[in-house]
């Protein structure tokens, strides 16, 4: 393997380290993360968005990652415990009313799945632009490439075990609902994985939509089957659509879940701002927030001026949204689109943020620059792997690359 161009600036370093695989190795490759990994989006506007390269951490600098994980799944428990019982907060944080019953009376040390996406700043400083804790994704690529490839490297480690850690978490239970919103092959592609899992150790499941849940005779059912708990991979501000909303305000307290409809507090895009106005934050909490969590504030449409004038400063955010489909960056569109945007966003301020830029350190990868994210998951509180992208622009979408994480030994 050869080394790609290493970062040679202050504070934490990336490089990225070539494959040794030959393109038809590279192709076999890809064919089996489709097929015996369920990575059916592999391909994506005609694109392989899995690049043949790994991206090497310092062991320092993984260390620091995981801290700062599992230090964000502490302050953000603190805080959605504060917020979970106050209809203001929850209201400012963009949570459908209808949803309110459910987050107050949810088990606090409920089951999480949670994935935190760090950037690497220009001047060395880790920072977290959002939190995914709602329905985070990446279940195939995080454990089917290390499967699949063997050993990172000389030096270098595959660190985490996503897959371990889920099932200790998911161990109590017998029979485990999978529900997904069945519209997304996407979304079946991280279920079924999840169902292999959970299947190779002896676990029941049941593959479903959250429509499918009723209670019978006191115990909710899914598809007619006795469930004693859930994963749910559905957007938690979808479920008021559901329509068996009501039966889940009643089954749902008794419900082991992962993850619970209060990790939406933690999801929306407007946390930092509410964050950040509270004066009596753990220091430790405030810490966080200032080094390493952008200038975030409620959208108001007396700030379009501001924001039309400042366009390269500000990234415009909907509270809720999926793979970059709801973030404008003004630095990387039109003044046309940028006022549109703010225009819309004027509509329904209570549905968006705004969110200071911050620049990103890109890396050189063999097909040039981009822009990488170091997604660290967490489970229940502990450290449980990598699923990392690039992509071309500092804005990871759909159509970002996985990028394979591995850390070198020293």
């Amino acid at each position: 393997m050869s080394d790609a161009l290493a970062l040679a600036h202050h504070g934490p370093e990336l490089h990225a380290q070539r494959w040794s695989l030959s393109p038809s190795e590279h192709a076999a490759f890809v064919r089996d993360l489709r097929f015996r990994y369920f990575k059916w989006d592999a391909f994506t506007s005609g694109v392989c968005r899995v690049i043949p390269e790994t991206m090497v951490l310092r062991r320092a600098d993984h260390e620091n990652i995981v801290a700062l994980a599992e230090d964000f799944h502490r302050a953000l428990d603190r805080f959605e415990r504060r917020a979970a019982r106050n209809l203001e907060a929850l209201r400012r944080l963009g949570i459908p009313p209808v949803l309110d019953p459910l987050i107050g009376c949810e088990d606090r040390d409920a089951l999480q799945i949670a994935r935190y996406d760090l950037f690497l700043t220009e001047e060395g400083r880790w920072m977290v632009s959002e939190f995914n804790e709602d329905a985070p994704g990446g279940f195939n690529e995080s454990c089917g490439v290390p499967d699949l490839l063997g050993s990172p490297g000389d030096s270098l480690r595959w660190e985490g075990d996503l897959r371990r850690h889920v099932l200790d978490a998911l161990r109590p239970y017998e029979t485990i609902a999978l529900l997904y919103a069945t519209a997304f092959a996407e979304d079946l592609q991280h279920m079924l994985i999840l169902e292999r899992w959970l299947q190779e150790e002896g676990h029941r499941t049941v593959l479903a939509s959250p429509e499918h849940l009723t209670i019978r005779f006191g115990r909710p059912r899914i598809l007619g089957t006795g469930v004693d708990a859930v994963f749910r991979f559905f957007p938690g501000e979808w479920m008021p659509r559901l329509p068996n909303i009501d039966v889940w305000l009643k089954a749902a307290p008794q419900l082991p879940m992962m993850n619970p409809l209060r990790r939406l507090v933690r999801q929306s895009k407007t946390i930092f701002a509410l964050w950040r106005e509270e004066t009596s934050l753990d220091p430790q909490d405030r810490r966080l927030l200032e080094e390493h969590c952008p200038w975030t504030e409620s959208f108001q449409a007396d700030k379009v001026p501001m924001l039309l004038e400042q366009r390269d400063r500000w990234v415009l955010k909907g509270a809720f949204g999926r793979m970059g489909d709801a973030v404008v960056i003004g630095s990387l569109v039109t003044e046309k689109e940028w006022s549109d945007a703010l225009a819309r966003a004027a509509a329904a301020p209570a549905d968006f943020c705004i969110q200071e830029r911050f620049a990103v350190r890109p890396l050189m990868f063999d097909q040039g620059p981009l822009y990488p994210t170091i997604g660290a998951y967490v489970v229940n509180g502990r450290f449980a792997g990598y699923y990392s992208r690039a992509a071309a622009r500092p804005l990871i979408t759909h159509e970002a690359y996985h990028v394979a994480t591995a850390v070198a030994n020293t």
